[in-house]
């Protein structure tokens, strides 16, 4: 937009927009109002529902309670504290097993699975439902008379979780008889409270389970046991009444919390709704909404399509092409367009205008780019020596330790890498070469670092390749610079050469730090910069690819399968074997 100025197009559009906002703030606050009475209602739904839940199980619990009163005015309960257990007659057995009827009569007359128990502790005598569990004084030690108490009992199945609870005669409601003449034991399994858990779960969209503070909560069978555990942690720290509704954010979503209090066990049910799913219509509906909002701000722009492309586009492309030839991009050019008017004739001028610009610079670009070889040179001069100086270093410690054997192998490895790096005359070498020069390179740094390890895969054939030379060496020395910092335990450097479908690829892999996905995108931007700000040497390498293979050609750098980067030399060929 030349002088600040806003242009037709870009007019046309806020107008359009201007006219769907206020549209999208009446949507929004009527949404809002939707969702509020949507919560109030659920919440209050969700309440009942567990009223009613907790009624009927108040009611069972109740009904279990009674029973034991009911037994124990049993006849032959009563003729019970009267018989001994040490000397059982024929009468006595055949009034257990009368009384052992009686019990399971009582007991199939509920809807729990429940055990029923009575013991006398002048006879010694027990008879009970429960034929998994030994019943004596020692077991009734801590009975519990003036609630449910929540604990393990041994069934015919095993051992499980159930509610305890015990008549103790006679019968006193706030203290425990010291001698006492009966005990008529009730106990139903947690396993009820998880049918009734599972029922009420079926069709709300919820997770309810029981809690109280000294106790592991109930749950359904296939809940989530972790995130239940999670829930429990949120309902403890909060502040509770007998019953009630809250909203609350839990992992960064919106959940309706109801609860009450059981009056017969004491244990509290808790429903978590997530409210994301509860308002999924609603949600939908917006989205339905912002979908044809979407299609109207769609129908504006084909409205302003004409203008567009007849006026504004051709404006556009012409002063981008400007600021191009500014920047120095004289090989800019603008693409013709339809239809035929002002605009393309004044893009055919300026493309004849790029083209003289264009030659007249040619002459000046190549001895540019020789300078850039020369440049090379030059850095190659300047890094060899830093890395000879850490290696004196290196030779100076295994002399002060009597290390002779690894100073020979050192300086011999030391040695051809320097007789090939200095070799500056010839540009060109054979694969094999430049990876002679790598392994010797490679063995310097891993005689200094035993946790250095190298591999090399290559297709047969691969090493007459010519190419320019120490493209390679800086990607390895990349790798170990930057990504051995910092990696503990063994680093593994992987080499790899393969034909593609139209040239070659060779790769360069470690297991290292790796960069993290923002750098990476800077650190390829910086690749096709004029000149290197970041990184030169991958910049050099960069370079030289394009500059002797062509612009197709060049170094592409992404994570590793080895959780490091990977550096790869892409080698555009026309039939793939051009330098072999």
């Amino acid at each position: 937009m030349p002088g600040g100025r806003v242009n037709i197009f870009t007019k046309i559009m806020i107008v359009i927009v201007l006219m769907l906002v206020p549209i999208v703030m009446m949507y929004n606050s009527s949404n809002k109002i939707s969702t509020d009475v949507v919560e109030r209602e659920l919440l209050q739904v969700n309440l009942n529902r567990l009223r009613f839940f907790v009624d009927q199980m108040d009611t069972e619990v109740d009904r279990l309670w009674r029973a034991a009163f009911v037994i124990a005015r049993e006849p032959d309960v009563v003729q019970l504290q009267f018989r001994s257990s040490l000397s059982p007659t024929y009468a006595s057995l055949e009034a257990k097993k009368l009384l052992m009827e009686k019990l399971d009569m009582q007991s199939t007359t509920f809807a729990w699975s429940n055990k029923l128990t009575v013991f006398s502790p002048p006879s010694g005598v027990a008879v009970s439902t429960n034929l998994g569990q030994q019943y004596d004084e020692a077991y009734f030690a801590d009975a519990v008379q003036d609630n449910w108490d929540y604990r393990h009992i041994r069934t015919e199945r095993g051992e499980e979780m159930a509610f305890v609870r015990h008549l103790i005669l006679p019968f006193t409601p706030l203290s425990k008889p010291t001698n006492p003449n009966l005990y008529v034991e009730v106990t139903f399994s947690s396993d009820n409270l998880v049918d009734m858990l599972e029922r009420f779960m079926a069709g709300s969209g919820g997770m309810p389970f029981l809690y109280h503070p000294d106790f592991e909560p109930i749950r359904t069978r296939d809940s989530d046991s972790k995130l239940i555990q999670e829930m429990t942690g949120q309902f403890a720290g909060m502040k509770r009444l007998q019953e009630g509704s809250v909203k609350i954010t839990f992992h960064d979503e919106p959940y309706l919390i109801n609860y009450a209090e059981s009056a017969a066990v004491g244990w509290y049910l808790v429903d978590f709704v997530p409210l994301k799913q509860v308002l999924e219509p609603i949600d939908q509906s917006k989205r339905i909404f912002y979908g044809a909002s979407l299609l109207l701000l769609l129908l504006g722009l084909a409205s302003a399509a004409l203008l567009y492309r007849n006026v504004q586009r051709p404006i556009y492309l012409l002063i981008r092409a400007v600021k191009s030839l500014r920047r120095g991009e004289y090989g800019h050019r603008i693409e013709e367009l339809e239809p035929k008017n002002e605009f393309r004739y004044l893009i055919q001028q300026f493309n004849l205008m790029s083209d003289e610009i264009r030659t007249l610079i040619d002459k000046v670009y190549m001895e540019e780019l020789r300078a850039k070889e020369s440049s090379l040179k030059h850095l190659q001069a300047q890094i060899n020596p830093h890395f000879l100086y850490n290696n004196f270093a290196y030779i100076q410690s295994m002399a002060q330790l009597d290390r002779t054997k690894a100073i020979v192998a050192f300086t011999q490895h030391l040695s051809q890498y320097y007789r090939y790096a200095t070799r500056t005359e010839q540009q060109l070498t054979k694969l094999a070469d430049e990876m002679e020069l790598i392994r010797n390179y490679l063995e310097i740094h891993r005689m200094q670092s035993e946790r250095l390890r190298f591999d090399e895969f290559w297709e047969e054939g691969l090493m007459e390749l010519l190419m320019p030379r120490l493209l390679l060496q800086p990607l390895v020395e990349n790798a170990i610079v930057h990504g051995m910092e910092g990696k503990k335990g063994e680093f593994l450097i992987v080499i790899t050469g393969s034909r593609t479908e139209n040239g070659y690829a060779l790769t360069v892999d470690d297991n290292g730090c790796g960069l993290p996905k923002e750098k990476l995108e800077a650190l390829r931007a910086s690749l096709q910069q004029p000149s290197a700000s970041q990184s030169l040497g991958l910049w050099n390498v960069h370079q030289r690819l394009r500059h002797y293979f062509g612009p197709s050609s060049g170094l592409h750098l992404e994570h590793s399968v080895l959780g490091g980067l990977r550096a790869a030399l892409i080698i555009v060929t026309e039939g793939g074997d051009s330098h072999v």
